[in-house]
């Protein structure tokens, strides 16, 4: 991010929503070493889909002069997808043998978790973006208290931001969360072509 604050970055991400909670849940697996589960409540979800679209939109090749239609991103979108599915068999062998290397490495940092209050969203090299997100810490004596502090850091090349955003907009869906009436709401995820 361009401020002075470091985030630990994000080697795996898994996504939910909690009713009981009414927050969408990231699992986050952190390069380092443990990971954190990151609450996010609806009033950071908003801002956090507002920004996706308007840093994907800004940041596409064809938006010169102004943000890229919805159409063009429509059809960024789909092709995301695609790509994205083709690399899924890849990624789930990585994944299993990266779990049995951890297994045999030993003991685990315990995870920590984090009440996110905000999402910041730039572009990154090569038209991929950079996420940080920022919250307060949950312990059994409840929230800290303070400043919010850098939760974790993700790098997307594009293809992956559009999976975010789709899954944090489905998340949201499935909340019922009226989110549709953001500013920069994302309609072209859902469009046709």
């Amino acid at each position: 991010m361009s401020e002075a604050t470091t985030f630990p970055r994000v080697q795996q991400l898994q996504i939910g929503y909690a009713p009981l909670e009414d927050r969408i849940l990231l699992r986050l697996t952190l390069v380092s070493e443990g990971g954190c589960n990151a609450w996010v409540p609806r009033a950071v979800a908003g801002p956090l889909v507002e920004r996706l679209n308007a840093a994907l939109k800004r940041s596409h090749p064809a938006a010169e002069t102004a943000p890229a239609d919805d159409t063009v991103m429509a059809l960024e979108h789909i092709a995301a997808r695609s790509q994205l599915a083709g690399a899924a068999d890849a990624v789930s062998d990585d994944l299993a043998e990266a779990s049995r290397t951890a297994q045999a490495a030993g003991p685990v940092t315990p995870w920590t978790t984090h009440l996110v209050s905000e999402a910041r969203v730039e572009a990154g090299d090569e038209g991929g973006l950079r996420i940080g997100l920022l919250g307060h810490r949950l312990t059994a004596e409840g929230l800290a208290r303070g400043e919010a502090e850098a939760v974790a850091g993700l790098m997307l090349e594009r293809a992956q931001a559009h999976e975010l955003l789709r899954m944090v907009t489905e998340q949201a869906e499935q909340a019922g969360w009226a989110l549709e009436g953001l500013r920069v709401w994302p309609r072209w995820l859902a469009r046709k072509i």
